[in-house]
């Protein structure tokens, strides 16, 4: 291991990079780099339409202690964004981009 994964308080959306945001029941990958947000559901919670890879359209709110708030582009032609809000941040870090976890 050659680095412990780097924390912030809080994300303004002018950052670079990919970063996990655990809240009290999920987990969130915000990528910067690409605008996209992915919702990764935890044990027990229920699926979403948002548990796949939309593009990330504004960070609203992103701070430890708080609820998230982000608007995703809609693949509805009929809605123009999506809201989400989350329940309670308690950690927000970066995580390794190169491979994304699998190996080939």
């Amino acid at each position: 291991m050659e680095n412990e994964p780097q924390e912030v308080t809080s994300l303004a959306g002018d950052e670079r990079g990919v970063w996990r945001v655990v809240t009290q029941g999920s987990s969130h990958i915000v990528d910067l780099d690409a605008k996209t947000v992915t919702r990764i559901p935890g044990p027990g919670r229920p699926a979403t339409f948002n548990d796949v890879t939309r593009p990330l359209r504004s960070l609203e709110a992103c701070s430890v202690g708080e609820s998230g708030r982000w608007t995703m582009i809609s693949d509805d032609e009929m809605t123009e964004f999506y809201w989400h809000v989350t329940s309670q941040i308690r950690r927000i870090e970066r995580v390794e981009q190169s491979g994304a976890g699998h190996e080939d």
